[in-house]
């Protein structure tokens, strides 16, 4: 699937391609386009706009009162509302991209990333090569704090640290 946005990524446009990419199309391609340019470019070639500000299926909303990102929009779009380690890179990528820093201390981590990398890149697509990685960790580390959670006296019996790694992957599939 083509997929078509607005160009200089931030927090929500390089989260969106991260999340289409592992857990909607592992052969998804992204354009970046000015926003005046996104409806021409679609007409043309069919591709999916998301996060373009103008109020399309894919872009920011109101939901029970609450700003929403993308992010939530293509979650609830593609139902991956059942993964809880998904469910909480998702409130950080609201947060982070909705003026909510204050309410989830790890968003800032999103905020830096999301204005640090650009000074270090010449173009949207290498954003998202640096920036991806990024966002594979923290959805492992909201995995592997799950299975903490769930497993804690069966982790807590483990001796070593490679013990307790070992069996925290085998719980997790990333």
């Amino acid at each position: 699937m083509l997929w078509v946005t607005r160009e200089y990524v931030h927090v929500d446009r390089v989260a969106c391609p991260w999340l289409i990419k592992r857990f909607i199309d592992k052969r998804s391609q992204f354009i970046f386009l000015p926003r005046a340019e996104i409806p021409d470019f679609v007409a043309k070639t069919d591709a999916i706009p998301f996060d373009t500000g103008s109020g399309i299926e894919l872009d920011h909303h109101v939901c029970n009162g609450e700003k929403h990102c993308t992010f939530d929009a293509i979650v609830e779009k593609y139902k991956l509302d059942v993964d809880e380690a998904l469910g909480r890179v998702r409130k950080l990528v609201r947060a982070a991209d909705t003026g909510g820093l204050q309410a989830e201390p790890f968003a800032w981590a999103l905020e830096v990333i999301a204005n640090g990398v650009p000074m270090i890149v010449d173009s949207d697509q290498e954003a998202l090569e640096k920036e991806f990685p990024f966002y594979d960790a923290i959805y492992a580390y909201f995995q592997q704090e799950i299975v903490r959670e769930r497993y804690k006296g069966e982790i807590e019996k483990l001796k070593t640290r490679g013990e307790k790694q070992a069996f925290i992957k085998q719980k997790i599939q990333i």
